[in-house]
């Protein structure tokens, strides 16, 4: 895949791409469907770019400051604000003179005439403000929508505000794709019922002004009034013929992901082949946080009963989907594969395989290693010996109770083996980046992101999002296959309010493991709870966890703190 470079915008190459991105320009702020743009490939960044936005000129003379030019001003931090909106910016325009800034949007706007004697929005003439805002924010006459721009136009007369953007507005006006009647412009309040109050070709839901054909029911919002899509498509990756537009809502199952659509598809008279925006030019090659391998994507899956590794549901094979070339039964659905939880985001399609990455120890014979994280080798020991309650575990700071487990004859460094084996780079269900395991060399408290709960050990860090998780909960696995349940578990941000053996309720934006078959859920505190502990203050022998029943008579007390015990 051929990078492009497009300086001096971004701080790393980018890509072309003929996506619908539903994001905001890194560039110009916008909101909404970006196609034919650029966006960053690198690990974590995930920014796109409209293809204008992408190449801006160096330097720029102005209207609103016709003193001075105004030079480009890129990656600011902390965010700039613009001289005539409200808006905070991170690319823009800037006189170094005067202090004078202005957003990509504010920058691109053409000339304003000082006095609009006739518009369509009033009966009388209206006046470009000075520049300066008010002291309150008064209501725009057309959309009804806040006018915090320093520069807007008002009517002197009856004291109304309105949107530079909103002056341009009629209310009735043609559309591209719907040229038999004009649109009336409504606020997304006013909208009828039957409109099913979303956007009639990118299915979004009404957010602010509508165009609206009360005659046949066509409505759409104001982005694909402004930014229509494009009547056609050519995208040889996804469809071998080119693909046109049709502008109502229809019922059908795409092609490239096989769910089914309520929307305005594009499609291909020849093969009788319809696709979601969204689906068009879907990445060829990448990795997801639920797999350890690259997954492909193939148009047709073929035959097979299989399930989705991400959601377990079916996978049609009739349709697109990805697979794995080394496990020959993986499948993923399209939409499952390109979430933005799931996957992270890069396309790797030409990108040879990473090397195998660093073991964490070298072997020096069948009985000791030297482990990345100390000096000295280590020694195995398997002969299921109890450890004083004291002494722990360096990597996961917990008993060493019969386990198997590695320790350094020259100081009191001790590993579990399975800690010992933990890999340097991992991928996990919580995040869609990868994460690398670091060491703590000093005895400073860290607190987990997923279990709440503070510790010392080893840990697993995403520095990209500032995400730390214990190496209990780092290296967590789906199906997660717990004594305290009889089916398999699997993690979801969508589960239950409270965990069901605890009680206390969850953080949904953390979220939990699962049964797909019946109401229950850990949360991931009680999912990892040792199955053995050793405590000598209260009983010499080991102490098991016990998975209580909700039937179970009488009443039980902790022995250490003397309250009851839910069962």
């Amino acid at each position: 895949m051929e990078k492009v470079e497009v300086p001096p915008i971004h701080n790393h190459p980018l890509l072309p791409f003929t996506r619908f991105s539903y994001k905001a320009c890194k560039g110009c702020g916008y909101v909404g469907y970006i196609y034919g743009g650029y966006h960053c490939n690198e690990l974590g960044c995930e920014s796109v770019f409209h293809k204008e936005c992408a190449d801006p000129l160096p330097e720029i003379n102005h209207y609103s400051h016709p003193d001075h030019p105004l030079k480009l001003l890129i990656n600011v931090e902390p965010l700039a604000s613009c001289s005539q909106c409200p808006s905070s910016f991170e690319n823009g325009y800037l006189c170094s003179i005067c202090d004078f800034k202005l957003d990509f949007r504010c920058a691109t706007r053409l000339p304003l005439e000082f006095i609009l004697e006739e518009s369509t929005v009033h009966e009388h003439p209206i006046q470009l403000s000075d520049g300066t805002r008010d002291g309150f924010v008064q209501l725009c006459k057309t959309c009804k929508w806040g006018v915090f721009d320093a520069v807007h136009y008002k009517c002197n007369k009856c004291d109304l505000r309105f949107h530079v953007e909103c002056t341009k507005l009629f209310p009735q006006a043609s559309h591209v794709l719907h040229p038999q009647h004009p649109l009336k412009l409504l606020r997304c309040e006013e909208a009828p019922d039957y409109a099913d109050n979303k956007c009639l070709l990118c299915g979004n839901k009404f957010d602010g002004r509508i165009h609206h054909c009360d005659v046949c029911n066509f409505t759409i919002c104001g982005g694909c009034m402004e930014n229509p899509p494009p009547l056609s498509v050519v995208s040889p990756t996804t469809h071998e013929h080119q693909l046109y537009l049709l502008s109502k809502p229809l019922g059908f199952t795409c092609n490239a992901c096989g769910t089914q659509a309520d929307q305005s598809p594009y499609f291909c008279l020849q093969c009788n082949f319809m696709i979601h925006w969204e689906c068009i030019d879907l990445p060829r090659v990448i990795n997801i946080n639920r797999h350890d391998h690259r997954i492909s994507y193939t148009r047709r899956l073929g035959h097979g009963q299989n399930t989705c590794g991400v959601c377990r549901k079916k996978v049609d094979g009739f349709y697109g989907g990805y697979s794995c070339s080394k496990c020959s039964n993986y499948v993923v659905h399209s939409r499952c594969a390109t979430d933005e939880d799931v996957w992270d985001m890069i396309e790797l399609e030409g990108t040879p395989e990473e090397p195998e990455e660093d073991a964490p120890f070298e072997v020096i014979d069948d009985n000791t290693i030297k482990h990345f994280s100390h000096d000295h080798n280590l020694v195995i020991n398997k002969d299921g010996r109890i450890l004083h309650e004291s002494t722990l575990c360096k990597a996961c700071v917990f008993q060493i109770c019969s386990d198997a487990f590695y320790s350094c004859e020259n100081c009191d460094f001790i590993l579990h083996q399975k800690c010992a084996n933990l890999p340097r780079k991992k991928r996990h269900v919580c995040d869609n980046l990868p994460f690398t395991l670091v060491t703590n060399d000093t005895s400073d408290e860290t607190s987990c992101d997923l279990c709440w709960q503070s510790f010392t050990g080893f840990r697993y860090e995403c520095l990209t999002r500032m995400v730390t998780l214990d190496v209990r909960c780092g290296s967590i696995r789906e199906p997660l296959v717990h004594q305290s349940h009889q089916h398999p578990l699997y993690f979801s941000k969508r589960s239950s309010k409270s965990c069901t053996e605890c009680g206390k309720n969850m953080d949904l934006d953390i979220g939990s493991f699962s049964c797909d078959e019946c109401d229950y859920s850990l949360d991931f505190k009680c999912a990892l709870l040792p199955q053995k502990v050793k405590w000598h203050r209260y009983d010499d022998h080991p102490l098991y966890l016990s998975c209580g029943e909700s039937s179970v008579d009488g009443e039980y007390w902790c022995e250490a703190c003397e309250t009851k015990v839910n069962s």
